[in-house]
């Protein structure tokens, strides 16, 4: 079972998530036992596949541990790279869609599968909505994603239409990471300038507001570990307002 920390406050983090422009860090998250229960699972977690959409190349593959699962496949993995003159959004990293395979019946039932209930959970959507202020938020969707030397996420806002997302969401599960090993997230401002940005860090949740452009920068050829999170967002049962362009696919 997932659980959230007892040790949080939701009232000091919703001034914290106010005063932050809507964008909030939220250091040990989960029970202790929680994180490392989940954070076991990924370490340890072969049925990845690698999404690229980068360079022109749009592929989703199975892999077997870190190479392609079709041995065939694998110089499509091995060419994938981002083009640096594009203005599109461009991404490569692993993924293993929680949400997907719930609806596919295909789940592990593992701890990062409790995560996905855990996010749907009363207890959670109450704490999204004290932290937010935000009575619209209904259920969330999940991936676990693993950032691999090389992998990156360039800028985008995290529109989808007809998702109805209202916030992204983060939880790190890299234990003992550097920042300069890369895979940080940050925020740009109008400018095109860094505004801010926080280093994956164990068992923390960032959360922030839908529309907000944003990246993940490249993993260092140098990092020592791989890059472990959940991602996904805080979404609304009711048709949202109008948002901002859609920069990015649904992932």
């Amino acid at each position: 079972m997932i659980r959230l920390s007892p040790d949080l406050d939701a009232a000091a983090l919703a001034r914290a998530f106010e005063a932050g422009g809507k964008r909030l860090h939220v250091p040990g998250v989960l029970a202790t036992d929680s994180a490392d229960a989940v954070a076991d699972v990924l370490e340890a977690e072969t049925r990845w596949k690698t999404t690229v959409a980068a360079g022109g190349a749009f592929l989703e593959l199975p892999l077997n541990g870190r190479v392609a699962e079709d041995p065939t496949k694998q110089s499509w993995l091995d060419e994938a790279a981002v083009d640096g003159s594009s203005p599109l959004t461009q991404y490569i990293f692993d993924t293993r869609r929680l949400t997907a395979d719930r609806e596919l019946g295909t789940s592990a039932g593992d701890a990062a599968d409790h995560v996905l209930d855990f996010l749907n959970s009363e207890a959670f959507i109450a704490f999204a909505r004290a932290v937010t202020g935000d009575d619209r938020i209904d259920l969330a969707d999940a991936q676990a994603s693993r950032y691999r030397p090389g992998h990156v996420l360039t800028a985008h806002n995290d529109v989808s239409p007809g998702k109805n997302r209202l916030y992204g969401y983060v939880l790190n599960f890299s234990r003992h990471w550097r920042a300069d090993w890369g895979g940080n997230l940050v925020f740009y401002g109008d400018d095109g300038h860094i505004q801010h940005g926080w280093a994956p860090a164990f068992n923390a949740l960032n959360l922030f507001v839908v529309p907000t452009r944003h990246a993940v920068t490249q993993v260092a050829s140098f990092a020592a570990k791989d890059r472990l999170s959940i991602v996904g967002w805080l979404r609304s049962n009711t048709k949202i307002g109008p948002q901002a362009r859609s920069e990015t696919r649904s992932y």
